[in-house]
């Protein structure tokens, strides 16, 4: 590997982009300097030209329209986004984000009903499809069309030729698969423009409401997504949307540079907190929203609801963790965890799924039974697909949807054993090709650098390479040597630890997220290697350099 300090930075990213198979001039030129004209044509979704008719039909006949979205950061985002678009060019359009507790998934009979009633002509999903064939048939006897905008991976069911959707997935002409729910709904926004001549700087001013759906739903960061990502992060600077910037005001994230870790780790939290276990619909008014005393009410809800989320996920970590335990199976030869309880709340089994897949390398299954029925999230890891696996015992389940590496699903109780024990045979026999073992990032970095010479070209590289994410991780350094002191740990059962590392030359603030173990007891007496990366941080109103650990070993 080589050291920083001895190329220019064109040449670090050259190196890295071949590395990561981006080969030809133009692929790396387009990867720097993505471009508004790089948009794929909205019309090569099959479906694009007869949707966007509807509703310019709807807006020409003053018919009211419902946008129906997920209750997730990336369904509230996309719902919030072409409700917005709509009304501003002149569509009577409102939103509908249904709660968690609700049993039906998509639009269902109980939602028509509620459309009907307000008068509802056309109804749009964001992010999620529609119950079940019957349902939308009912809506269409009341007068009502359901046009179903998605973007999870689904086989192609019979009777989806009675809907009018967009999906990347169940498309064979448009040619980019990995679009958020919202950015689903931002090229129906893009067409709709197109169609009208209407000036696209309508849409492209709130692409930061897209660029949150978009990282918070961990889809592969290229091609449109990592335009709507890298647009969208310089857009919320000067962010339209007022809730917003008293977001980022709360969070003082309002003087410093954004970067997808700000949204994944302080933004997308308090959304989806409320979609989460609170008041789902108050996730799209935070976006819609002017009125100072809603916001201000809307914010002091999140900050509520996500004190609730945290401690639900750690009494669900905890009992989880004691499950596990409990198991006959010895900790390492374990290849799924697939774990149920009726105390769990459905809304929170995600981020501790999540939490278990990257504590133990391996694919986890959780679900929270509700009566006769459970409803289950699921995390996998590397090369598993845990959406097949869903496809193998689909005839066990009511309804499942989702990706490779996150899914989900609901199931009666009588069925759940059945999906554990094929679960716990099929996963062995399937190949790991990057999770035999955990990563060990000490062998994974990509250039030597120590902290002495980070400097300007550092970070020159590292904006050139960014915004960093799924298919885009940051680049990783290396130092040797360090020493620690201050250490604090933290979080929920203090798996994360912050700190000064230093040489003798310089010293820097440094944060470790699941490394604390790591950390002896006797720290201030050893050195330690460690492989990060660096980011701007604000600081006492001041911007200073932080490190950020990706591994760190003590020298024995």
């Amino acid at each position: 590997m080589c050291m920083v300090k001895e190329k220019s930075t064109d040449e670090l990213v050259k190196e890295l982009l071949e590395k990561r198979d981006h080969e030809s001039k133009n692929q790396i030129e387009k990867f720097i300097n993505p471009d508004y004209s790089d948009f794929r044509n909205p019309f090569d979704f099959e479906n694009m030209e007869a949707i966007v008719n509807k509703i310019i039909s709807a807006r020409e006949n003053k018919e009211k329209i419902f946008i129906y979205g997920d209750y997730d950061v990336d369904g509230i985002s996309g719902t919030a986004f072409l409700t917005k678009f709509f009304n501003e060019i002149g569509i009577s359009a409102d939103c509908y984000i249904p709660s968690r507790k609700e049993t039906d998934y998509g639009v269902s009979k109980k939602s028509i009903d509620y459309f009907h009633k307000r008068h509802g002509k056309l109804v749009i999903t964001v992010d999620t499809g529609y119950n079940t064939i019957e349902d939308v048939r009912y809506a269409k006897d009341l007068g009502i069309e359901v046009i179903v905008t998605d973007h999870h991976k689904t086989v192609k069911e019979k009777f989806d030729d009675e809907i009018l959707y967009l999906n990347p997935k169940l498309s064979k002409n448009y040619k980019f698969q990995y679009l958020s729910g919202a950015g689903v709904a931002f090229k129906l926004a893009q067409g709709i423009c197109m169609s009208l001549d209407l000036d696209m700087e309508i849409i492209y001013k709130y692409l930061d409401i897209v660029m949150i759906g978009t990282i918070a739903d961990v889809v592969p960061m290229i091609d449109e997504n990592r335009l709507i990502i890298k647009k969208g992060l310089k857009i919320i600077k000067n962010t339209k949307i007022k809730g917003l910037s008293y977001l980022l005001n709360y969070l003082r994230l309002n003087k410093k540079t954004l970067t997808t870790t700000d949204v994944s780790y302080y933004i997308s939290p308090l959304i989806n907190s409320l979609g989460r276990v609170g008041i789902s619909r108050m996730g799209a008014d935070f976006f819609l929203k002017d009125d100072d005393f809603d916001l201000y009410n809307i914010i002091e809800e999140m900050k509520e609801q996500n004190k609730q989320r945290r401690a639900l996920e750690k009494n669900i970590f905890d009992d989880a963790m004691r499950k596990i335990k409990n198991l006959k199976i010895p900790l390492d030869k374990l290849s799924v965890i697939f774990l149920s309880s009726p105390k769990w709340h459905p809304g929170v089994i995600g981020v501790v799924s999540s939490r278990l897949a990257i504590k133990f390398n391996i694919p986890v299954v959780l679900v929270a039974i509700e009566g006769d029925y459970g409803k289950a999230s699921c995390r996998s890891v590397g090369d598993i697909s845990i959406f097949n696996l869903l496809s193998d015992v689909r005839n066990f389940l009511e309804r499942y949807g989702g990706h490779d590496l996150a899914a989900g699903f609901v199931i009666h109780k009588e069925n759940i054993n059945k999906v554990k024990e094929y679960f716990i045979k099929a996963i062995p026999k399937m190949k790991l090709e990057h999770n035999k073992s955990k990563k060990d990032y000490e062998k994974n970095f990509d250039f030597e650098l120590p902290l002495e010479d980070l400097g300007d070209k550092t970070f020159e590289f590292m904006e050139k390479m960014g915004p960093f994410g799924s298919n885009n991780p940051h680049p990783l350094f290396f130092d040797r040597n360090l020493k620690l002191d201050d250490i604090k740990k933290f979080g929920v059962d203090f798996r994360h630890f912050n700190g000064i590392i230093y040489k003798d030359k310089v010293n820097y603030n440094a944060v470790g997220f699941e490394l604390a173990e790591e950390i002896s007891p006797d720290y201030m007496n050893k050195t330690y290697n460690i492989v990060y990366y660096p980011e701007k941080i604000i600081l006492n109103d001041e911007e200073v350099t932080q490190i950020i650990l990706k591994s760190i070993k003590e020298n024995k």
